[in-house]
């Protein structure tokens, strides 16, 4: 038996699919499906109450429906195929109108269904031409009927005939108009929701551009000035040795700081615009990340910070290099920059359970409890460090999409002045001995 899933696919294909196929080109195709099966089922009932005209005018109309489907679903021209579907039953309809018991008969239903099918899958610009046509027409052959109505016949043999005929006629209508109608209402609300979530992520984008816009153009005024003034002090007075050491460390921090800052923006910027993948591959963790670590480890001793790296060299892990050296300097400098000086922050790499656990603990000032929710959004805000440094609040939001990106996990654990310790979690690399 076919799951609801499998069905639904078949179903896409024979009507065709919401990426390449408009709205009105779906139902067009369904309404010929539909209206195929019904024409079927009429003819064997019109067979059945000794209609055979009629039963016999089924096999054509027929014909033309799967020809309009297939000018429409493979071949891509709806307007024809809508042009072919209502010339075509106008002409049955209205050839068979006085013959078949004229309003009292099932044609006027049939009329009412055309019209509607019309008014849902025909184009603005033939619109304005099917639909007057087809009232006009109907409007016309009412007023013949009125003024003769001698020119009505009636093809049943009694009123149960009659009875049938017009309730089975007048139920396949309906079904068919429920058909139409529940199918537009759930194309509408789809698309009003997806409408919807397209302006939720729109307004948080623009937040975004904004906050980052706002922080940038303040971070970046920052060190300018800082090295703008430096220079003219440098012209009109003459500083001691020790001064300019002082200021030329204080320049070194700030201009770091605003470079780590410019760097995730820009990693950022380029994962909005390039929907950034990452490209994984078996790698030495400790090989990958000892460079990164050297470096952070520099920074931490100008703040007077013990940085430790613990890693089983021969560990290898899945991952994306350049991502993951991302994650760590970003984990370390957070560390580092929310740590004491005295304090420590380590780094170290194990397995465990079949995966790589990466650990970036420190003994700072921790996270406090209503912020830790989040700490990997925007939604965070940039904070200052120990020693007034500034970040953006957008470090830990990268590390997070780096982490997923290479099918892993990222989670904290954290307490006011209780110091906190990031994990990250990565598969490691196929039979590795862990």
């Amino acid at each position: 038996m076919k799951s609801p899933n499998q069905i639904k696919k078949k179903w896409s294909a024979l009507i065709g699919d919401e990426l390449h196929y408009s709205i009105e080109s779906r139902i067009f195709n369904s309404v010929s499906i539909f209206a195929t099966a019904i024409a079927a089922i009429n003819a064997v009932i019109n067979f059945a109450l000794g209609l055979d005209l009629y039963g016999y005018l089924m096999l054509p109309l027929i014909a033309i429906l799967l020809f309009g489907y297939y000018l429409s679903r493979y071949k891509d021209k709806l307007n024809i195929a809508i042009g072919i579907f209502a010339i075509s039953f106008n002409l049955l309809c209205g050839g068979t109108y006085f013959a078949a018991d004229g309003s009292n008969g099932v044609n006027l239903f049939t009329f009412i269904v055309i019209i509607f099918i019309l008014s849902t899958v025909t184009p603005k610009k033939q619109f304005w031409i099917w639909i007057p046509l087809n009232i006009i027409f109907l409007v016309i052959l009412l007023t013949v009927e009125y003024l003769h109505p001698e020119m009505v016949k009636s093809i049943y043999v009694d009123e149960q005939h009659r009875l049938i005929d017009t309730a089975q006629t007048f139920l396949e209508v309906v079904v068919l108009i429920c058909i139409i109608t529940v199918y537009i209402k759930k194309n509408y609300n789809r698309e009003k929701e997806l409408a919807k979530n397209r302006l939720v992520a729109l307004e948080n984008s623009n937040q975004t551009k904004n906050k980052l816009f706002s922080i940038v153009a303040h971070d970046l005024n920052a060190p300018l000035s800082s090295i703008e003034a430096y220079l003219s002090l440098l012209n009109k007075i003459n500083l001691s040795n020790e001064e300019k050491m002082e200021m030329e460390k204080q320049l070194l921090s700030s201009t770091r700081q605003t470079s780590e800052m410019l760097q995730n923006i820009l990693s950022w910027a380029k994962d909005q615009m390039d929907e950034i993948k990452a490209t994984l591959s078996s790698i030495f963790i400790y090989k990958t990340l000892n460079h990164t670590v050297s470096l952070q480890k520099s920074i931490a001793q100008e703040k007077d910070i013990n940085l430790i790296f613990l890693a089983d060299k021969n560990l290898k892990v899945i991952a994306d290099p350049d991502m993951l050296q991302l994650i760590v300097r970003n984990l370390l400098n957070n560390a580092i920059k929310f740590s004491l000086p005295g304090g420590t922050v380590t780094l170290s790499i194990s397995a465990a359970n079949g995966k790589c656990i990466l650990s970036v603990k420190d003994n700072g000032i921790g996270i406090p409890e209503d912020q830790q929710p989040f700490i990997f959004s925007l939604k965070s805000n940039g904070t200052y460090g120990t020693n007034k440094e500034k970040g953006v609040g957008l470090g830990l939001k990268l590390v997070k999409t780096y982490v997923e990106l290479q099918n892993g996990k990222i989670w904290l654990e954290s307490g006011l002045n209780k110091g906190t310790n990031f994990f990250v979690s990565l598969d490691l690399a196929p039979n590795h001995p862990f």
